[in-house]
């Protein structure tokens, strides 16, 4: 499994950038199922039925273990 990306290391643009959750689930190395149990309130609704979440909230979810 590759590491995480440092999140500091990461240009302002790029933490704010909104990804859809499937690379959400992705960069945080849990399933979209953990990310809706437990990280709904970082969720930002894009439109009637598209979720997605600041790429660096999604770096700072701990990997399920």
């Amino acid at each position: 499994m590759q590491s995480k990306p440092a999140l500091y290391d990461l240009p302002l643009v790029e933490r704010l950038r909104i990804v859809s959750l499937s690379e959400a689930a992705r960069l945080a190395g849990v399933s979209e199922d953990h990310l809706r149990r437990h990280f709904s309130e970082k969720f930002i609704k894009l439109g009637p039925r598209r979720i997605g979440m600041r790429q660096g909230d999604a770096l700072m979810i701990p990997a399920a273990e």
